[in-house]
């Protein structure tokens, strides 16, 4: 699920810049102070941990076009990736407003729209700013600060379906106790019996 959120995240910020202006998955590193700046956002994974809100119980039944169930799968369990955003540009105020255009790129949508996905997604992945300042994060790389901003996706990830069912009944017999051995017949005579 990593690699389809990063390239619909790529498709969702790059509407909102610049023609031109690449959009890369690029970890910030030093050289960069060194490097003649080209026109870019960069988002930076840099956190991976278990999101419990939404979390579901039971199980969920996959049904043929008769509703059969053909397999069942275990609920979706989310997991919050959390990006580091910077941009890079020739000038300081150009990449202010890169980072700017995406920053509403992200501040304005709740979920990554399904078109920006290569295939159809099974459940929303939902954006939102993050809280923590990426302050610690260049102190931990080893790099003076940059104006960036840090967000977060929260992303299903579905279990592979159980197969190894019992396949489903072709009929159905109800008995009523009738020629079964031991049961009473209608016609049976009443046996009392006192106490």
């Amino acid at each position: 699920m990593i690699t389809e959120v990063d390239d619909a995240l790529c498709v969702l910020i790059g509407r909102a810049l610049p023609e031109g202006t690449a959009v890369r998955l690029d970890p910030p590193k030093p050289t960069w102070q060194t490097e003649r700046p080209s026109a870019a956002i960069d988002l930076f994974l840099f956190g991976l941990h278990d999101d419990p809100r939404g979390r579901e119980s039971g199980w969920d039944d996959i049904r043929d076009e008769r509703g059969a169930v053909r397999s069942r799968r275990a609920p979706a369990r989310r997991c919050v990736l959390s990006y580091l955003v910077t941009a890079r540009a020739a000038k300081v105020g150009d990449e202010h407003r890169l980072l700017d255009l995406a920053l509403r790129a992200i501040l304005f949508a709740d979920a990554i729209p399904p078109d920006c996905f290569e295939s159809d997604a099974d459940e929303p992945v939902t954006l939102a700013l993050s809280g923590d300042g990426p302050g610690d994060l260049w102190s931990s790389l080893g790099m003076p600060a940059r104006a960036a901003f840090v967000f977060t996706a929260s992303a299903a990830y579905l279990p592979a379906s159980d197969e190894d069912i019992a396949p489903p009944a072709e009929k159905l017999a109800l008995r009523s106790g009738q020629n079964v051995p031991g049961a009473l017949s209608p016609s049976a005579p009443k046996r009392w019996v006192r106490a």
